[in-house]
């Protein structure tokens, strides 16, 4: 059931001509949402961080805290809100918004009550960023003190935007992308998800900050995989890493081959993932492109030589190869759900011969959809000590 709510003005209200200085001094800027359904007390629970405004002023101003969380508890999320706001002295602003923090209960059981209380807002912007919450913990991390960021919220944002672009584990989701996959009926959703490392407790105290040994702290995990709006599991590194290689989402990332000897660690880059449907004999074939660094080598191996480094180079595109087809068919035969948009380019490539024989997508196409996978990563800028201090030490 669908709670309509223009109501979420309470949260957000909506600001009309233009404010002073004085003004906006007097609003409570909320720059974290977290959502959880207790299904055994059926009511909503939300917390909403906002920007202390005295501590943002005078960063000598003593004790005062760089944030403080508001929670509310009620049996619909409107009211839930309401209560946050009726406790917060200040009207409260959303749209600094960073990031929304989802828990499993809250996205299975009322998934369609969070997007229409947030995306029927005017003033709430559509780039903030979705994240589930994994466990309890991650729900009530907005509470934690951090030491380079003052907000907790900005360093779980940057730390999402940082390891999907040096790393390509978890993808970065925007509401507008959630809503988006919500609604069409040829997309899966795919969400990054969060962990705390710690002592929740220990990490809400003001030494949090001021120590790098942390008691606690938010943690980037892996992708979540849904299967008709509902979550299905979580994947692995590898596994989420060649998700997101097939999606076409990941440019860059770091990858580690271990040999007998030793092991060798890429960097590939400027990756590019073209993708073409043979809708009528229902087949895909993945054509991925880049280039890539050698980060480290510890193998006997000389890379002087144009035959190591083609060798290097094959072992590198096998072995990207080898793991989206892993991926792939670990997620076609054990959750059945494509979460690689292979469904929406069918349809989008020839939508009448797909309405005649793939309409029932996961009965006709998918489990038989076949997969073939081409990498062509180059390898570049091999570095002076070409074959490793193994090779240089042994052939000296």
């Amino acid at each position: 059931m669908k709670k309509i709510l223009g109501v979420l003005l309470l949260l957000v209200p909506l600001l009309s001509g233009c404010y002073n200085y004085r003004e906006l001094n007097d609003l409570g800027v909320v720059t974290a949402i977290s959502i959880d359904y207790d299904k055994d007390k059926e009511v909503f629970k939300t917390k909403a961080q906002v920007i202390n405004p005295v501590k943002q002023q005078n960063a000598n101003s003593g004790n005062e805290p760089s944030f403080l969380v508001f929670d509310g508890e009620a049996k619909s999320l409107q009211e839930s809100f309401r209560k946050a706001v009726e406790i917060s002295p200040r009207q409260l602003y959303g749209s600094h918004l960073q990031i929304l923090i989802l828990s499993e209960e809250a996205i299975n059981n009322h998934l369609d009550s969070v997007l229409d209380f947030l995306v029927r807002n005017p003033e709430l912007r559509s780039e903030f960023k979705v994240i589930i919450g994994k466990n309890k913990e991650s729900i009530d991390s907005l509470t934690i003190q951090t030491l380079l960021d003052s907000l907790s919220s900005s360093d779980l944002l940057d730390s999402l935007t940082l390891q999907n672009s040096i790393e390509g584990i978890s993808p970065v989701y925007t509401i507008n992308d959630l809503s988006n996959a919500y609604l069409n009926p040829h997309l899966e959703i795919v969400l990054p998800s969060m962990t705390v490392e710690g002592n929740l407790k220990e990490g809400e105290s003001e030494k949090n900050k001021t120590s790098t040994k942390y008691k606690a702290n938010t943690k980037i995990s892996t992708t979540a995989i849904f299967k008709d709006n509902k979550l299905l599991t979580y994947l692995n590194e590898k596994q989420s890493k060649s998700l997101n290689l097939i999606r076409g989402e990941l440019k860059e990332t770091i990858i580690k081959i271990d040999t007998k000897e030793g092991y060798t660690v890429f960097e590939p880059n400027s990756i590019k993932t073209k993708t073409k449907v043979d809708v009528k004999n229902n087949k895909v074939k993945l054509t991925i492109k880049g280039l890539s660094r050698i980060n480290e080598i510890t193998s006997n191996v000389n890379i002087k030589s144009p035959e190591e480094i083609d060798k290097l180079k094959k072992e590198l595109n096998k072995y990207i190869e080898n793991s989206l087809l892993d991926t792939f068919t670990y997620i076609q035969k054990e959750y059945n759900t494509d979460v690689f948009k292979f469904q929406d380019l069918y349809y989008k490539e020839d939508y009448k011969y797909f309405n005649k024989h793939y309409k029932d997508w996961y009965k006709n196409a998918f489990p038989n959809l076949k997969l073939e996978v081409e990498a062509n990563i180059s390898l570049y800028e091999k570095g002076n000590i070409l074959g490793g201090f193994n090779y240089e030490r042994k052939n000296k």
